[in-house]
């Protein structure tokens, strides 16, 4: 296991609301100004979290999702067959920029010099985009990763190209990490440790409403196989060479799904404080 000062990658994996846990270790790092990587990967949710992280708003993420989780408008199953979908991404950027605006200054002076990815699935081939986002094209970056069909808007256009929710295609960049250079990576987890999925429903739903895509029906009906198979390697730590580990939830998160409340945000949070802390303090990171 590589010590704390090592890491030049930092992977933050996607979960929807499931990221109060990632905000929770993220402002644990930022408390103690735990900084070392180089290259960071933001999927989905995680390049929300991610945001608040490199702008230096520590709890921003928390807070904003408490305040959407319990205002009725941001998810609401009644919106389930409208353009925005049962959780609303709109109501999500006018949220950001009326009452909880980002940094964009220090977040402009924290990304100099790394590399910053967001990962994106294209609507055409379900091939992952490794997104390299600017602070002007921040936020399209951040919807397009994390924009679910049948969820939410569905598809984001950027670049002339749509593209939908990165965990897809790409939901734990390990291998993209290390074809790029990486050799110190951290990856910070939604799931426990070695916790395998299955075809959701969403996925299913997914698969035969993009009939008409092959690429996208195979990759809503086998993509989970994909995302297992990391899943395991990651509890292997690496070869010598090119090492990792990761920071996960010690059990179950309660954010999971839809019907969520701050209460269960907060839980999670703290939860991922108290890993994220335990992890800096034990003697590997010394």
């Amino acid at each position: 296991m590589a010590n704390s000062s090592t890491f030049d990658t930092l992977i933050i994996e996607g979960g929807s609301l499931r990221c109060a846990f990632t905000a929770g270790v993220l402002d644990a790092f930022a408390a103690v100004d735990f900084m070392p990587f180089q290259t960071y990967y933001g999927i989905s949710a995680g390049s929300m979290a991610l945001t608040a992280f490199m702008s230096g708003q520590r709890k921003h993420f928390i807070d904003l999702a408490s305040q959407l989780v319990d205002d009725g408008h941001f998810i609401s199953f009644y919106s389930a067959f409208s353009e925005e979908g049962i959780m609303n991404l709109n109501h999500l950027a006018k949220a950001v920029k009326n009452s909880a605006p980002i940094d964009w200054d220090s977040l402009q002076i924290n990304i100099e010099g790394k590399k910053m990815v967001i990962v994106a699935t294209d609507v055409e081939t379900g091939a992952p985009h490794y997104l390299r986002p600017t602070v002007e094209t921040w936020m399209d970056c951040v919807l397009a990763s994390s924009t679910l069909p049948l969820i939410t808007r569905g598809k984001v256009k950027l670049n002339n190209r749509w593209f939908f929710d990165g965990g897809f295609s790409d939901a734990l960049p390990l291998q993209h990490a290390l074809d790029g250079g990486s050799k110190n990576i951290l990856v910070i987890r939604t799931r426990p440790s070695g916790m395998h999925i299955e075809q959701g429903t969403l996925e299913y739903v997914a698969s035969y409403a993009f009939w008409g895509n092959q690429a996208l029906t195979d990759l809503f009906e086998h993509g989970h196989h994909g995302y297992n198979k990391t899943v395991d390697r990651l509890r292997s730590g690496g070869d010598g060479e090119e090492v990792w580990c990761e920071l996960a939830p010690l059990t179950p998160l309660r954010s999971e799904g839809y019907l969520v409340t701050s209460l269960d945000l907060k839980s999670d949070y703290r939860h991922g404080l108290e890993v994220a802390m335990d992890w800096l303090a034990s003697s590997h990171h010394q």
